[in-house]
């Protein structure tokens, strides 16, 4: 019986896995779904709700804005989602909670923060220690040096084997990136 549930739960897992795994080549990246809940409507003071108690959850992780989580959207609340698009160049900075705050929140709170830029062996920085640090996470046990040495090349490597749409180059660019990015955040 015991063998019967662990065969189970590990084709389940595979399988959760692999269905969830985008494979539109370098595309792949833009179809990670990094919102916290389905925004049908804009948030603003007085707004009540399951979908403001995750906002503030989100905020509260993002920036540590230590709102209580209610599911009210009150003046402290305003004032963090301010604060928050203040400090994001690209949002209006007028406290309500629309469509760009959503996105940019939902990505912030969601994506394990890799480089835009394709990281290969010889590659150094926080961008590489970012990698291994994401690497680590999912057991690779590599240095954290933000050196993109062997050890880093044959992580990369392991992981690309698991997912047949990738390259065993062990080269970090946008479709392993994406790939990595969807596990980490499952």
């Amino acid at each position: 019986m015991y063998k019967w549930k662990s065969l189970t739960a590990t084709i389940v897992t595979a399988s959760a896995l692999f269905l969830g795994i985008p494979s539109t080549g370098v595309n792949a990246q833009e179809s990670l779904q990094y919102e916290i809940f389905d925004l049908s409507s804009i948030l603003k003071e007085g707004s009540k709700g399951e979908n403001v108690k995750i906002m503030q959850r989100a905020l509260n992780k993002a920036m540590g804005a230590e709102l209580s989580e209610d599911g009210i959207f009150g003046p402290n609340t305003t004032r963090a989602v301010l604060a928050f698009q203040k400090a994001k160049n690209n949002l209006k900075a007028d406290g309500i909670y629309g469509p760009n705050t959503h996105a940019s929140l939902s990505k912030e709170v969601n994506s394990f923060g890799f480089d835009e830029k394709m990281l290969k062996l010889g590659s150094s920085g926080e961008a590489v220690k970012t990698l291994q640090k994401g690497l680590n996470d999912m057991s690779y046990n590599v240095v954290i040096d933000g050196i993109y040495g062997q050890q880093t090349k044959e992580a990369i490597i392991q992981f690309q084997k698991r997912f047949p749409e990738l390259t065993n180059d062990g080269v970090f660019g946008p479709k392993t990136k994406a790939v990595m990015e969807k596990v980490l955040n499952e």
